[in-house]
C-alpha cells in the first residue's frame, strides 16, 4: 500500500493527539460518577450524564467508520441505546452500566485510530468528518459539564478572588465598518459557512459582559416584578411557574463574575431596564475582532495566537466562573475583554443560515433548528473546550433556556 505524505501523516497525527486530549477530558469528567449519577436524568430536557458518553463512542463509528469507511461497529446492539433517533430522553435512564459505556468507548476509538492510520484525509469532506466529531464530543463535553452541576456534582468553585465591581469605562464606541463572519476553515460548522462580510453601523457595547453585582441591582429594583420591562413572550415564561427569581448559576460572592444561568428573557428584561439592548450577532463579532480597520476573520479577539489562560477562561481550567477582568491578554481591538470564555452570551439575533449556506455532514444538523425559535449565542464558556472557542462558532438555544453556561452583555446605539 502506498505511504502517504508527510502532510497527510501530520494532519493525521495532530488529530490523534487532539482526540486523545477530548478523550482524556471527557473521561475525567466522569471519574466520581457513579451508576446511579450516570443513569439520572437532571433536568426533563436533557438526557442523563451516561448517555452521552455513549453517544459520543458511537457518533464516532457512525462518521469515521461506517459512513466514511463502510466497518462494522463494536457493539452494534448498543445503537438502540445511543443514538439520537431511537430512544425517548425520559427512557435514556436505561442505558447500561457505566464500566459497559466506558468499554465501549474505548472498543470504538481503538477502531477510530486504526482507521486514522489509513483515512483519506487530503479529501476536503473527510478532513470535515474528523474535526465535526472532533467538536461534537467537546460539545458534549461541556453538555456534561453543566449537568454536572445540576446534579451537584463536583460544584463550580471561584475560580478568581472576587472584587466589588470591574475598574474601567463601562462601554466602549465601535465605529461603523465591515466584519467578517463565518469561517471556511476545515472545522467549521455547516452553519458558520460560507464565510461573508456585514457592513455594521456605530454602535456602543459593555467592555465586560453583566457582572453578579450589575444584575444584583436589577433585581433589588424588581426586575422581576416590573411587567414594562419583559417580552411578551418572556413575561408569560415567568409567569408559567417554577421560575427561581434569580440566575440559575449564582454564586454567592463572586460579585466581579459574569451572571450565568439566564435565559433570554432575563437578558432582555435586564437590558431594557438598564437602557441598553442586546447586540446583533454582527455586532458582537465585529466587537470581537482583532482588526478594526480590515477584518481579515483571526479567529480570536487578540489575533492567531492560541487561547491560553490570560486570555480566556475556558477548557474547565479552573470549574467556574473568573473576574471579568481576569483575562487581560484577550482584549479585542474595540476594547471589549472576556469576549471567548467564561460564559455565552446572548444575542438579537435569531438563528438563521448565512448566505451560501449547505446542509451538512446531514440535512438537519442546523437547518432543524432555523425555526424562528432558537436564539445565537457567542464566545464559549469556561467549560469550552478549546475546539469550540472561536469568534465565528454559532451556538443557539431556545429562549427559555437558563440550563446552560450563558450570560449577556449589552449594546446601545451609538
Amino acid at each position: 500500500m502506498k505511504a502517504r505524505s508527510q502532510t497527510l501523516d501530520r494532519r493525521a497525527e495532530t488529530l490523534r493527539t487532539a482526540y486523545a486530549e477530548c478523550r482524556a477530558h471527557t473521561l475525567s469528567l466522569f471519574e466520581d460518577i457513579d451508576d446511579a449519577l450516570f443513569r439520572t436524568q437532571p433536568d426533563p430536557g436533557f438526557s442523563p450524564i451516561g448517555w452521552h458518553l455513549g453517544h459520543i463512542a458511537l457518533t464516532e463509528g457512525l462518521w469515521l467508520l461506517r459512513d466514511s469507511a463502510g466497518l462494522t461497529l463494536p457493539r452494534p446492539d448498543y445503537e438502540d441505546y445511543f443514538h439520537v433517533e431511537r430512544l425517548a430522553k425520559h427512557l435514556r435512564g436505561g442505558v447500561p452500566d457505566k464500566d459497559a459505556v466506558l468499554a465501549y468507548g474505548e472498543a470504538m476509538r481503538a477502531a477510530v485510530f486504526r482507521r486514522l492510520e489509513q483515512a483519506p484525509l487530503g479529501d476536503p469532506i473527510e478532513l470535515r468528518r474528523w474535526h465535526f466529531v472532533l467538536q461534537h464530543e467537546a460539545m458534549h463535553d461541556e453538555t456534561i459539564t453543566f449537568l454536572r452541576t445540576l446534579l451537584g456534582a463536583r460544584p463550580e468553585a471561584p475560580g478568581w478572588p472576587p472584587s466589588s465591581r470591574p475598574p474601567g469605562e463601562a462601554m466602549v464606541a465601535v465605529p461603523e465598518g465591515w466584519v467578517a463572519m463565518g469561517s471556511a476553515d476545515p472545522a467549521a460548522m455547516d452553519n458558520e459557512r460560507a464565510r461573508h462580510e456585514v457592513a455594521v453601523p456605530a454602535f456602543c457595547l459593555d467592555v465586560y459582559p453583566v457582572t453578579q453585582a450589575d444584575f444584583a441591582e436589577f433585581m433589588v429594583d424588581g426586575g422581576y416584578e416590573t411587567r414594562r420591562l419583559w417580552s411578551d413572550a418572556g413575561w408569560a415564561w415567568l409567569a408559567a411557574g417554577g421560575i427561581a427569581r434569580s440566575p440559575l448559576h449564582w454564586r454567592e460572592g463572586c460579585t466581579d463574575h459574569p451572571v450565568s444561568g439566564v435565559s433570554l428573557h432575563e437578558a432582555e428584561a435586564y437590558a431594557r431596564w438598564a437602557g441598553k439592548r442586546l447586540p446583533t450577532e454582527a455586532e458582537w463579532e465585529r466587537a470581537a475582532a482583532a482588526s478594526l480597520a480590515r477584518d481579515d476573520g483571526a479567529p480570536y479577539p487578540w489575533g492567531r495566537a492560541a487561547p491560553a489562560a490570560g486570555r480566556a477562561n475556558f477548557g474547565n481550567g479552573v470549574h467556574g466562573t473568573t473576574s471579568v477582568t481576569a483575562q487581560p491578554e484577550g482584549r479585542s481591538a474595540a476594547g471589549c475583554l472576556d469576549m471567548l470564555g467564561n460564559v455565552w452570551e446572548w444575542t438579537a439575533t435569531e438563528f438563521h443560515p448565512y448566505p451560501g449556506f449547505e446542509p451538512w455532514p446531514y440535512h438537519g444538523y442546523s437547518a432543524a433548528w432555523f425555526d424562528g425559535r432558537h436564539r445565537v449565542l457567542k464566545g464559549g464558556s469556561w467549560a469550552s473546550p478549546r475546539w469550540l472557542l472561536r469568534r465565528s462558532f454559532r451556538n443557539f438555544y431556545e429562549h427559555g433556556v437558563r440550563q446552560i453556561l450563558c450570560g449577556f452583555r449589552c449594546a446601545a446605539d451609538a
